[in-house]
């Protein structure tokens, strides 16, 4: 019973048998005229709300006591659940125990009749229940609640509305003589079918208020603007995040069109609408700007044809987001990896060169114009001055212009602002825009005035060119008035350009001084000029190995030792720089002082290892060949020479052969008795003596270098060569050999006796 405690047996009967002897089953409980007053008073309850809980407790005690003693509401609830609502009028206790067999029954599955019912759609009657009852599961109380209900007879009619089925309802009858019959059976489902569409209604407009309630709740609390326009583009509901874009209170919008609210910036906003009732086509993610560029608001804007249910369009939905922060983000990023690049190859251009003058110009010309329309370089002088070195400006007539105004009205040492306060101080000054009104208080000349103004500044960065903790001058950037102005980002890349450019200067000065410097000593270390050595032909070469190795390494020397004989000696000292100019010069003038005395080369050698070794650098060792030439009566020369730890000398015969002439000796500043040998050989007309350092045999890649087999092989090609062919081919074999420049300093010296 009730899909409770009365079960579907003998005594039960469905709306299809409907038979028992001893009862008169035939009269229905309501007359046809109680029927049709009871459904016109039902259908009056029923409408009288659409609240959802108030429907389902309508329902449930709509047909007591008139129809039913007791009533039952079983409903599937929209999240899956199940809704029991009942009439209570049999008393709390019996209430309370019918409603939990119920639910018992409903545990169970298939045994609950009120689940069945509205799962299958088909009702249930049964007539007469009179003494039927259920005595597993129920305890004495049970059955004695049971006993005081005493059931008479029940109907289980399907809750159906629009095609799908909300629950099923309940009747069931406690009064002596009240049994149910087919047609209170049709009635039951017509009353059922009346409060499940009052049930639905009452469901749909919860949903449709929850659904309002919602889109309020969207429109008030969304981070975007939302608005909806009807087809005259006029606002019809509009939040307000969306009201505040355009600065005026929602309710003032409402019934205005777009252009009443925007004004003239509303005609892209039209047409992007216009665009959209035309096609009915949706236009998503397009980017307006309002205002300057420079200071307006940005937004993405999203406009959605809406369609009524016959497929019209009704107007049209829109959603604004203000990404002007965002935009301002990614324009800060855009600019930031702009910055870097630009910083990125200023840095390459000013690495190109060691140049003093050339870096100077690099510095001024990177700048333009994608920075500044104007740069300026100048450089401090000892006595406090800024002297401009070096300027550039987009247009030749301007820069032209500022060459004046410097030439004529340099910077005033006295100045309490400008370049020179920056120099001194090493503060950065920034005048965002350039006023007339700073000009005229700044500038007391007139036709200093007349200049600037000529020259149409509108905003200035001076930065100070710093470099190991000095000052050495200001670089300058300047915009025109056709350009934009200079801010914060543009002051870090300015200080930021003029420290690298600073340290590129100062690199570039020292490294211009030192070079000054180095050419100045080699000169000192080496010969101005080759002596006439009478009867022979003398050529040499000195090539330095890098840039900045031009100082010490290999040296050459020829000097007389006697009215009728010379002195020839190659040498190579280790290391490089300060310490091997020393070395290399102690060499030299020791060998000139030491050939002078009567004795074999080895012993001049001898004397220079002597010296070395008492020299306050003992850690710098030397290896030399020394040459001692002088003329026969037949006509050719005497060649006496010494090796000490060098290469031998190779003698060019005419006929093409190669000698290797000298015996290895030790080299010098290594140990205090050095094994040193002299070698004796003469010199025919057209042969010529080549004396070479390790640079010309160890050029090339480390694993295949040039090596003296492949000299000898090179000098075999060039007989009959002069001395200065020969050092010439000798050199070009050297470069020749690996890419790049050759790792080792190269020193070459040949000597031919003279043709007749």
């Amino acid at each position: 019973m009730c899909g409770a405690s009365i079960p579907v047996g003998r005594s039960s009967v469905d709306s299809r048998d409907v038979t028992e002897p001893d009862l008169d089953l035939t009269a229905p409980v309501l007359s046809p005229a109680q029927a049709l007053r009871f459904i016109a008073d039902a259908g009056a309850v029923l409408s009288s709300s659409l609240d959802y809980g108030r429907t389902l407790r309508h329902v449930a005690r709509l047909a007591v006591p008139e129809l039913a003693d007791w009533c039952g509401l079983f409903v599937f609830a929209e999240d899956g659940g199940e809704i029991e609502i009942t009439s209570g009028q049999v008393g709390e206790e019996l209430d309370a125990l019918l409603r939990e067999m119920r639910l018992e029954r409903r545990r169970q599955g298939g045994a609950s009749e009120s689940v069945q019912v509205a799962q299958s759609g088909e009702a249930i009657l049964a007539a007469d229940v009179r003494g039927v009852t259920e005595e597993e599961g129920l305890d004495e109380d049970r059955r004695a609640l049971m006993a005081r209900l005493a059931p008479k007879s029940y109907m289980i009619v399907p809750l159906a509305a629009r095609g799908r089925s909300l629950g099923s309802l309940t009747l069931l009858s406690t009064r002596e003589g009240r049994h149910y019959t087919r047609e209170d059976l049709a009635f039951a489902e017509t009353l059922a079918g009346r409060c499940a569409v009052a049930i639905d209604n009452a469901r749909l407009h919860e949903g449709a208020e929850r659904s309002l309630s919602l889109l309020d709740t969207v429109f008030a609390t969304a981070p975007v603007g939302l608005a909806f326009f009807d087809t005259e583009l006029r606002f019809v509901r509009i939040n307000e995040r969306m009201a505040s874009f355009n600065g005026l209170a929602a309710q003032e919008h409402l019934g205005r069109t777009i252009t009443d609210v925007l004004g003239p910036p509303a005609d892209e906003v039209v047409a992007l609408c216009a665009e959209v009732l035309r096609t009915g086509q949706a236009t998503h993610d397009h980017e307006l700007a309002y205002g300057h560029p420079e200071d307006g608001r940005r937004y993405t804007v999203s406009y959605t044809p809406v369609h009524g249910p016959d497929g019209d369009v009704q107007g049209i939905s829109a959603v604004v987001v203000d990404v002007t922060e965002r935009h301002r983000l990614l324009e800060a990023e855009r600019d930031g990896r702009l910055r870097a690049d630009f910083l990125a190859r200023a840095g390459w251009l000013l690495d190109e060169s060691l140049d003093y003058e050339q870096t100077l110009t690099a510095v001024a010309g990177i700048a333009v114009p994608e920075v500044a329309d104007w740069c300026a370089v100048s450089v401090l002088e000892l006595d406090g001055s800024l002297h401009q070195v070096a300027a550039a400006h987009v247009d030749p007539a301007r820069r032209a212009l500022g060459e004046e105004l410097n030439r004529r009205f340099p910077p005033d040492p006295e100045s309490p602002n400008g370049a020179i306060q920056v120099a001194r101080t090493g503060r950065t000054e920034f005048v965002q825009e350039v006023t007339e009104e700073m000009l005229v208080a700044g500038l007391s000349d007139p036709e200093q005035l007349a200049l600037v103004r000529r020259l149409g500044l509108r905003s200035v960065i001076i930065a100070a060119l710093r470099a190991r903790g000095r000052t050495l001058g200001t670089l300058t950037l300047a915009s025109e008035k056709r350009g934009r102005l200079f801010d914060d980002a543009d002051v870090q890349l300015a200080e930021e350009l003029a420290r690298r450019a600073g340290v590129a200067i100062d690199n570039a000065r020292l490294y211009t001084e030192r070079t000054h410097i180095a050419h100045t000593l080699q000169a000192k270390l080496l010969p101005e000029r080759l002596p006439d050595v009478p009867g022979a032909v003398l050529a040499a070469r000195y090539r330095a190995a890098g840039e900045l190795n031009e100082v010490g390494g290999d040296f050459y020397d020829v000097f007389p030792r006697s009215p009728h004989e010379w002195a020839m000696v190659v040498g190579d000292v280790s290391g490089k720089g300060a310490e091997a100019a020393a070395v290399t010069a102690l060499a030299r003038y020791t060998l000139r002082t030491a050939a002078l005395d009567d004795g074999d080369p080895a012993e001049a050698l001898r004397r220079l290892n002597d010296v070395m070794l008492a020299h306050d650098d003992a850690s710098q060792f030397a290896t030399a060949v020394l040459v001692y030439v002088s003329a026969v009566a037949d006509g050719r020369m005497r060649v006496r020479l010494s090796l000490a730890g060098h290469p031998p000398a190779l003698v060019v015969r005419a006929n093409g052969s190669v000698e290797s002439i000298g015996t290895f000796g030790t080299m010098l500043g290594f140990r205090p008795d050095p094994t040193l040998h002299d070698t004796e050989v003469v010199l025919d007309r057209g042969d010529v003596l080549l004396l070479y350092t390790d640079g010309v045999t160890e050029a090339g890649p480390r694993a295949a270098p040039l090596g003296e087999n492949g000299l000898t092989e090179l000098l075999a090609g060039l007989a009959g060569l002069r001395p200065q062919e020969v050092v010439d081919a000798v050199e070009q074999a050297v470069v020749d050999a690996q890419e790049g420049q050759p790792r080792d300093d190269v020193a070459l010296l040949a000597l031919a006796l003279t043709a007749d």
